[in-house]
């Protein structure tokens, strides 16, 4: 049995104190630059079709996410397209490694997400799948601007916009003609609301609308939460226009889709949002 005595002289001794170690800080899209190769946790928001530009030349575009819901637009070409491009799923998260980087130069570039540099998969690049990374890691959707920031940021800037918003009203089919292509495309209207209460027009043009005229037509009735990306603003009757690149998704099963429909219930029946 120790004596008192000894006690109060181990109580004495110092304890040395163990170093804090701080973590590793993980990149994200928004580190990246020219000037190294960059390593880090991504998720394919969305997979273009392969352009062949020239003879024996090939390029795919994707857009990347990172955890903090940031985009950038990446590059492949020429044989890194066979090799990679049947490893990329959209929707997937994978950890890339030895990712350059380069800046922006080509109208798709800029359009496809606002940042000042591209990245370009090498023959140095290599991909790991990860599997089961929820939308706590790295979500499903990118920041969505508010609706009334558009058209601040539409003015002199190329780079298109995402919207999320409830479906009001869906007009009937209409036509525009192009003179250049000497044929009539189909649009339609969908009229949406954030969780701000704030209204936009969003039309839908050609494929897309075909692709989709089931889920437009219900999608007013269902009141359905209308996700759609790589829209072009026009300032001129304050609307957003479908491109080539862009997506449209009926109540896609994300949380950012269920805390709107929860914000506009709430609001409407005079609850408090959660």
């Amino acid at each position: 049995m120790k004596h008192q005595g000894d006690l109060d002289k181990m109580s004495r001794l110092r304890v040395p104190k163990r170093k804090r170690v701080e973590a590793p800080r993980i990149a994200t899209l928004e580190d990246v630059h020219p000037s190294t190769l960059w390593g880090m946790c991504v998720r394919v928001f969305h997979k273009f079709h392969v352009e062949v530009f020239a003879p024996g030349r090939k390029r795919l575009y994707i857009v990347l996410l990172d955890q903090k819901g940031k985009k950038m637009a990446a590059i492949i070409e020429d044989n890194q397209v066979d090799r990679l491009e049947p490893l990329l799923v959209e929707g997937k998260a994978y950890y890339v490694w030895h990712m350059s980087a380069e800046p922006a130069q080509r109208n798709a570039e800029f359009m496809l997400a606002d940042s000042p540099f591209v990245c370009r998969f090498t023959s140095v690049t290599e991909l790991s799948d990860m599997t089961n990374v929820n939308e706590k890691c790295i979500p499903f959707f990118p920041l969505f601007m508010p609706i009334d920031k558009f058209w601040e940021h539409a003015f002199g800037s190329d780079t298109c916009v995402d919207v999320i918003g409830m479906a009001l009203f869906v007009s009937g089919i209409g036509f525009e003609e192009d003179s250049f292509y000497n044929r009539s495309i189909p649009t339609i209207n969908i009229v949406l609301m954030d969780g701000s209460y704030n209204i936009i027009t969003l039309v839908v043009w050609d494929r897309l609308l075909t692709a989709n005229i089931c889920a437009l037509m219900k999608s007013a009735d269902e009141r359905a939460i209308v996700v759609a990306t790589i829209l072009r603003p026009k300032s001129d009757d304050r609307s957003l226009h479908t491109t080539d690149f862009s997506r449209i998704y009926f109540n896609p099963d994300s949380a950012v889709v269920r805390e709107l429909r929860q914000r506009i219930n709430n609001e409407l029946s005079g609850l408090p949002s959660a």
